[in-house]
């Protein structure tokens, strides 16, 4: 059953690019982006526009996670590539991309499934309180930070849908 906005999210026992365990620290907002491919230019865009706006995020209490199934080394070419400076999460198993029911049917040539471009705000409490399906790679980080913004100001008591 997909995973959207009042849902609790499974845990993350995922492994970082770097080699460690993912934690996530405690009483902070996190925002899980998915990407499929770390070798296309809409996944570099994505996330670096994340990169472009992470001290906006982490000034508001909010963790940026990128969530993606490719092999760690290439995972770390990536985080080379566009600089960053939040965790990247192996999902190589692809378990916690199923347990949010992302996954798409393998790209043409391939035989992989890879998760479709999804992204969560989720809350300290491990609630989704927001959750875009029609994620535009060079929108998404301002989208994102926009809503995480309204809410933390009060803006929006209830849940968005």
């Amino acid at each position: 059953m997909p995973i959207s906005t009042g849902d609790h999210i499974p845990t993350l026992d995922l492994t970082q690019d770097n080699g460690r365990p993912y934690a996530p620290a405690a009483d902070r907002w996190r925002v899980l982006f998915f990407f499929p491919k770390t070798a296309t230019s809409h996944c570099q865009l994505q996330a670096r526009q994340y990169q472009a706006h992470l001290a906006d995020f982490q000034a508001l209490n909010v963790d940026v996670v990128g969530i993606n199934g490719d092999p760690r080394q290439e995972q770390l070419k990536f985080r080379g590539v566009c600089q960053l400076d939040y965790p990247l999460l192996n999902d190589q198993a692809q378990r916690v991309s199923a347990q949010f029911d992302l996954l798409d049917d393998p790209w043409p040539g391939e035989q992989v499934r890879r998760p479709r471009r999804e992204t969560f705000l989720v809350d300290p409490h491990g609630v989704v309180r927001r959750h875009w399906t029609q994620v535009e790679p060079g929108q998404d980080a301002a989208a994102v930070l926009g809503s995480v913004r309204d809410l933390l100001a009060g803006e929006s008591s209830q849940l968005l849908v």
